[in-house]
Order: C-alpha cells, then sequence, then structure tokens
C-alpha cells in the first residue's frame, strides 16, 4: 500500500512540474509577444503595421485560454501535492 502511495505521489509531483514549466514557457512567450507589440508601434514607417498588429493580437488571445487552463491545473496540482503532504 505504502509504495502505491509514494507512487502516485510522485507522478503528482512530476505533473505539476511539467504543467509549471510549460506555463512559465508560455507566458515568457507571451512577454517576448508584448515586446514585439511595442516595436511595432515604435516602427508605424512600415505598410503592413496594421497586418501585424492583428497577427500579434491573434497570437496573444491564443495564449490567453492556454495560459489560464495551465494555471488553474498547476494550482489544482499544488494543492494536492500540498494535501497529500499534510
Amino acid at each position: 500500500m505504502e509504495g502505491s502511495q509514494s507512487n502516485v505521489f510522485a507522478l503528482i509531483y512530476i505533473a505539476w512540474g511539467f504543467i509549471t514549466v510549460v506555463l512559465v514557457a508560455l507566458l515568457s512567450y507571451r512577454a517576448t509577444l508584448l515586446s514585439e507589440d511595442d516595436q511595432t508601434f515604435a516602427d508605424t514607417a512600415t505598410q503592413d503595421h496594421h497586418r501585424q498588429e492583428i497577427a500579434l493580437t491573434a497570437r496573444r488571445s491564443r495564449l490567453t485560454g492556454e495560459i489560464i487552463v495551465l494555471s488553474v491545473m498547476s494550482g489544482v496540482l499544488l494543492l494536492t501535492c500540498v494535501g497529500f503532504s499534510i
């Protein structure tokens, strides 16, 4: 019984770690999109300024849903890990 519980704990901790790493990577990617967005606003001489702005906004909005889902999953798994530890 103890061996199977420790395996479950280990799997939950590994899943939490993996999801959190993916979440941090997506947040970092979104931050680079925001910096690209700032650069686009600074360079108003280009013809495709409007298209670039729309493309960056679309990428950011797609990432927002995934970031919310991963944040909730990471939080639930963290609370589960804390609950198992207590």
